[in-house]
């Protein structure tokens, strides 16, 4: 059974050069190998991090759904993006369902981000490149830990967040399956921070908000249409197998 006790107990954890098509080191991606060296994370960092990603990802998934005319998305691009939310969305619910708390609650953005198709599909693409990195370092964190359960478990939101930067090239116009290997970037889920802060402060040249996450209104409505969607609930989490 997958719990908040089971996740904290025995953990042993203490309680660049990225390209993105054009986009090099945009908001401050870097490449954080081992000799960095940081001390780990510990599991509440990562679980509440992880939630705070995991909401700007609803908030943001939400918004170009409601503006999808404006971004000129077709109607498979919508069923990407509701897909997208769902899955980001039960990713929240099991990091929440942990203790997660998120840092904050409320989001900032580029000003035309969802009016602007190219530069939406680059913010996406920047936001889920970080998510990848930042579950790829809590596997590794896990991994360390001798906690495999929860190894496998953030390797597969990795993977799934890898399918949405995908699908965000491909909205872009650009070939989607563009690497050999999910791109490590970060040392430690903590290090994602500095690419995510203009998202969280509004620190970003041009950012407006803050905007609010999804409601719970707003989330059964889209979760009524998963069988439409085809989206699968039945794959669970490898910790709750």
């Amino acid at each position: 059974m997958l719990s908040r006790r089971n996740l904290l107990k025995g953990t042993g954890i203490a309680a660049g050069a990225l390209a993105l098509g054009g986009v090099t080191n945009l908001f401050g991606i870097r490449k954080s190998f081992a000799q960095d060296m940081a001390p780990d994370d510990d599991v509440q960092t990562i679980l509440n991090l992880a939630s705070t990603a995991e909401l700007f990802a609803t908030t943001h998934y939400l918004a170009a759904i409601n503006g999808a005319a404006d971004l000129g998305l077709d109607e498979v691009q919508v069923k990407y993006l509701k897909n997208g939310f769902l899955a980001e969305q039960d990713h929240l619910e099991l990091l929440m369902s942990l203790g997660a708390v998120p840092v904050v609650t409320e989001f900032y953005v580029p000003e035309t981000l969802f009016s602007d198709k190219e530069l939406f599909s680059t913010i996406t693409e920047v936001a889920e490149t970080t998510f990848v990195g930042a579950y790829l370092a809590a596997t590794r964190i896990f991994a360390t830990a001798g906690e495999t359960a929860f190894a496998v478990t953030t390797a597969q939101i990795a993977a799934v967040e890898a399918e949405h930067r995908a699908l965000a090239r491909q909205i872009g116009g650009r070939i989607a399956n563009n690497l050999p290997y999910a791109q490590y970037i970060y040392h430690n889920v903590s290090d994602a921070v500095p690419t995510l802060q203009p998202f969280l402060d509004g620190s970003g040249d041009g950012f407006v908000g803050p905007v609010a996450p999804p409601t719970e209104d707003q989330i059964a409505e889209i979760r009524a249409q998963a069988e439409e969607l085809e989206y699968d609930s039945s794959v669970l989490p490898f910790a709750a197998m």
